[in-house]
């Protein structure tokens, strides 16, 4: 991340040591991981993004470097922990509720993907190969996923299931085989509990196996998710205020996912929502399935929930 904020600024490596008064192995260090910038005392690393920022890096980029950080912390104890079981009350997993922007992120090194906030036109001339999203060896990637799989059957219960919902999404992006036989094991489970759906803890759970199959192009969960567990008006409101909070809508941090049922869709008012499931209305999609649906329901509450009625229409439609 801190390579593609250098490149918008038009400086080299040594240039831009020399204007921070550092070492060029300094730049090179925050640049390939040698230095984290997470290392960095908190005064300084407020001045660096000052500094960055009077050389003409977008802002907006500037202001997730963060969350680079806390991306970095999560994916860096994971390939410590690698298949052993971590305390959950200390999970970096299991600290806040996920947003779209930390979730591009984490998942940048599997898919390739720069965030959007980070697509800044790089103004510098590049020698060589060079990578096109932050590194892992095999041998780090799967230290990653196996921790994520047994942190996921360590988590069961309502008791850490932010962190087991978070472990098994993020499973979505392993490509090995195995995982997909775990995810269907999950989902099967999930299944068997359907009937109690309105159950916040498993509904989300049964929410997150079936879009961590679609990922890898299992499409049935999702559309037998979508059939079978978005059918009332609780719902319908849980997966909207889930969507609102990812990108953004909900600005509140929030540290379980209680806030599915207790935030009012009135609070918040949806462009983003909307803006981000427009662009994403193609058939091909993993997500297509719940792509549409929410924007169903996205208009069916703008014409109800958000105009002062008691409840969204559901699936009698």
């Amino acid at each position: 991340m801190f390579k593609l904020i250098r490149e918008s600024t038009h400086f080299t490596q040594a240039r831009l040591a020399e204007i921070l008064r550092v070492d060029v192995a300094t730049v090179q260090g925050w640049e390939s991981g040698r230095r984290p910038l997470g290392a960095l005392r908190s005064a300084d690393l407020v001045r660096l993004r000052m500094s960055m920022r009077r050389l003409g890096a977008p802002a907006v980029a500037l202001a997730v470097l963060d969350l680079a950080i806390e991306a970095d912390l999560i994916v860096f104890d994971a390939v410590e922990a690698g298949p052993t079981v971590l305390a959950a009350d200390t999970h970096p997993l299991a600290a806040a509720v996920h947003r779209r922007t930390l979730t591009s992120l984490l998942t940048w090194p599997f898919t390739g993907t720069v965030p959007g906030v980070l697509a800044v036109p790089a103004q510098t001339a590049r020698r060589g190969p060079v990578a096109d999203r932050p590194l892992l060896g095999s041998e780090e990637r799967e230290r990653f996923f196996d921790h994520l799989q047994v942190t996921a059957d360590a988590s069961r219960g309502t008791a850490n299931a932010l962190l087991r919902r978070q472990a098994v999404y993020l499973l979505g992006f392993d490509q090995r085989p195995d995982s997909a036989r775990w995810l269907t094991s999950e989902l099967r489970d999930a299944n068997r509990i359907a009937g109690h759906a309105d159950h916040l803890s498993s509904w989300v759970a049964h929410r997150s196996s079936a879009i961590a199959l679609a990922q890898k192009g299992h499409r049935d969960a999702l559309h037998a998710f979508v059939a079978r567990e978005l059918n009332t008006d609780a719902q319908e409101i849980a997966n909207l205020n889930y969507w609102a909070y990812w990108l953004g809508e909900i600005a509140d941090p929030q540290v379980d996912d209680d806030f599915m049922t207790t935030v009012d869709p009135e609070q918040w008012f949806g462009a983003r929502v909307l803006d981000h499931l427009l662009v994403r209305l193609n058939p091909g999609s993993h997500h297509a399935d719940l792509n549409i649906h929410t924007l169903w329901a996205l208009f069916a509450c703008s014409a109800n929930c958000f105009a002062g009625s008691e409840a969204c229409p559901s699936s009698g439609r």
